[in-house]
């Protein structure tokens, strides 16, 4: 790696936010490392055409000791101190939705943990094998409006996000003495309803609110992954990035 490079893994980078976010970053100067479940020939062939250096990694991320043992391992192969290293924590799953009598282990228990235990795991990889590098560190979680307002139906994923919030407040609090240039700083940030493959998933489901996310489909007010991932980027490099803990894209 050429010193002054930016390094960047994002998490669920095949489709929807995850996707828009990694050719957000196809910028010069920038390295990218992405991993998903499924590769995605369309991005792949964005990616030759930038000269971007982009890795890409096929990965189950509802298993989070192997998502963890395998970030650890790829950040041990960067072979120089990059400029700065940011995880984005994008991947997540938005059913089951239901009533909660409807709850099962089956369904709840790999929904936890893609949405908390995963992002738990590989950000505490990333804190210790990112230790030896002299630059910011910085986690970017995608969380939810979800997470601080309740959804009826959606209570799997209300929680799950609502503790992913809490977990980034526990990094920043476990995190706070750790001095310049390696200081880590992390952020939830809830990024609207974005009209993914997601949103497609919820419009289909039966719960008390589903008209509304259908009536912001039908009148064009989903907010676009590319526009969303071109702001979430510019906030990744605001001076200010972790002063608040859970923020929201919309507010800028």
């Amino acid at each position: 790696m050429s010193a002054g490079i930016h390094l960047y893994i994002v998490t669920g980078a095949s489709r929807g936010l995850g996707a828009a976010l990694t050719r957000a970053l196809l910028k010069p100067g920038n390295r990218v490392i992405c991993v998903a479940r499924s590769r995605s020939p369309e991005l792949e062939a964005d990616i030759a055409a930038s000269g971007v250096p982009v890795a890409w990694h096929l990965q189950d991320l509802s298993q989070p000791s192997a998502a963890a043992g395998w970030l650890g391992s790829v950040l041990d192969a960067v072979d120089e101190t990059p400029a700065s290293v940011t995880l984005i924590l994008n991947a997540g799953v938005v059913e089951p939705i239901g009533p909660i009598t409807a709850l099962h282990e089956t369904t709840l228990i790999p929904h936890l943990l893609t949405n908390l235990a995963t992002p738990m795991t590989m950000t505490g990889a990333f804190i210790e094998h990112t230790t030896r590098f002299d630059c910011a560190r910085k986690v970017l979680a995608i969380s939810s409006g979800a997470a601080r307002n309740p959804v009826p139906g959606w209570s799997a994923y209300c929680a799950g996000k609502a503790a992913l919030d809490m977990f980034i407040r526990s990094v920043n609090a476990e995190y706070a003495s750790v001095p310049e240039p390696r200081a880590v700083r992390a952020v939830a940030l809830a990024p609207g309803v974005v009209d993914t493959d997601m949103q497609e998933t919820i419009r289909g489901a039966d719960f008390a609110a589903v008209q509304r996310f259908r009536d912001l489909k039908a009148n064009d007010q989903l907010a676009s992954p590319e526009d969303t991932a071109r702001r979430i980027v510019a906030y990744l490099d605001r001076p200010d990035f972790g002063k608040t803990e859970l923020d929201d894209i919309r507010n800028y």
